[in-house]
């Protein structure tokens, strides 16, 4: 049984090995190109967390296997491209959790513009500001530790 048939007997996800799939995984907004081996879209963290501990078992037999997450896809560095399993977060992981009074929880997957609109509607703003506000992911925001023009104020 291969990977992603070992994938999908625990995942609640969707799980992806289709051409089309892995094409439009295999760049970002860099001039890299990688195809990955499978593609998956976790329901929620308890797919992630099964889908690293099923990676961390598997490792010594397949040392080929590894997870990069992805949101929006808008990495100029690569960052969001892998030759194995890509864990993209932009399709059941979006949505802003809650907003209090000097704090914000949202999922991965939610575009930056949508969190914006949640937080400025409370005073509050997000230092990063990158050029792609428009069409980033706050995931991918975090993981690539994302700057902009408000970070020489407050920081990344």
């Amino acid at each position: 049984m291969d990977s992603a048939e070992k994938i999908k007997s625990f995942f609640k996800g969707e799980v992806h090995t289709e051409a089309e799939v892995l094409e439009s995984h295999s760049r970002d907004a860099s001039l890299l190109k990688v195809m990955p081996k499978v593609v998956v879209f976790p329901k929620d963290a308890d797919d992630i967390s099964n889908l690293v501990k099923f990676v961390v078992g598997e490792k010594a037999s397949d040392a080929s296997l590894s997870i990069t997450a992805r949101a929006a896809g808008t990495c100029m560095s690569g960052g969001s491209l892998n030759e194995s399993i890509i864990l993209d977060v932009s399709k059941f992981m979006q949505g802003v959790k809650e907003v209090g009074a000097d704090f914000a929880t949202t999922l991965p997957g939610t575009f930056y513009r949508d969190f914006e609109k949640a937080t400025l509607a409370k005073g509050l703003i997000m230092p990063s500001f990158p050029a792609s506000k428009n069409l980033c992911a706050v995931g991918g925001m975090v993981a690539n530790n994302a700057g902009g023009e408000r970070s020489l104020a407050y920081g990344k």
